[in-house]
């Protein structure tokens, strides 16, 4: 049985939609998670949604703000190494700034 699954090799993963401002790229849909890795650029914006299970956003690298409540009125910065996390059905937004890159996990129920 294998026991490590690599989902990602950045050597070998070079994406053709590099110069696209926004890219949303599934990377795994698992059991109990799925992870979803977001680029913005350009100071575009992943328009304001939610979900219905609780995620965590990690900024892998860039800046951005990530803003979320019924108004949009509560914000985080997003930089290398933030990591946060946010209920199920709490809308929320990304914009870059004026490039960022995050990696998101969606929690799923059994």
């Amino acid at each position: 049985m294998k026991h490590i699954k690599l989902i990602k090799d950045p050597i070998h993963d070079r994406n053709a939609d590099d110069a696209k401002d926004k890219t949303v790229e599934q990377l795994y849909d698992g059991t109990f998670r799925r992870l979803v890795e977001v680029r913005l650029r350009n100071n575009a914006v992943l328009a304001r949604h939610h979900a219905d299970v609780p995620i965590t956003v990690y900024c892998i690298s860039g800046k951005g703000v990530f803003a979320a409540g019924s108004e949009l009125d509560e914000f985080q910065e997003l930089r290398p190494g933030t990591l946060l996390t946010l209920e199920a059905g709490i809308e929320h937004e990304v914009v870059a700034d004026p490039e960022v890159h995050i990696l998101v996990t969606k929690f799923k129920a059994n």
